[in-house]
């Protein structure tokens, strides 16, 4: 990747809570956008919340489902049993 003006040997910044914030809003709209669909195949009502720097899908205060972002822009979701056991 070459910022557009740069020269060799500058430092270039990159905002990291900007990546960050946008890497969990991408998160955010394709779980917004299963959990219909998740909820009819689970038969229960799901919200969704933050679990430290991670999304997830919770069923009466436990997480059900874990969302992440795989190295090629995936979005891969974890179905966790009650016991948090894959």
């Amino acid at each position: 990747m070459r910022p557009s003006g740069t020269e060799p040997g500058d430092f270039v910044e990159f905002d990291m809570d900007l990546i960050e914030a946008d890497r969990r809003q991408r998160l955010r709209d394709a779980l917004n956008h299963a959990l219909p669909m998740l909820e009819r195949e689970t038969g229960v009502q799901l919200q969704l919340a933050n679990d430290g720097n991670d999304l997830v899908l919770t069923a009466d205060g436990n997480i059900r489902f874990r969302a992440s972002l795989a190295p090629d822009g995936r979005v891969v979701v974890t179905d966790l049993d009650s016991g948090d056991l894959l």
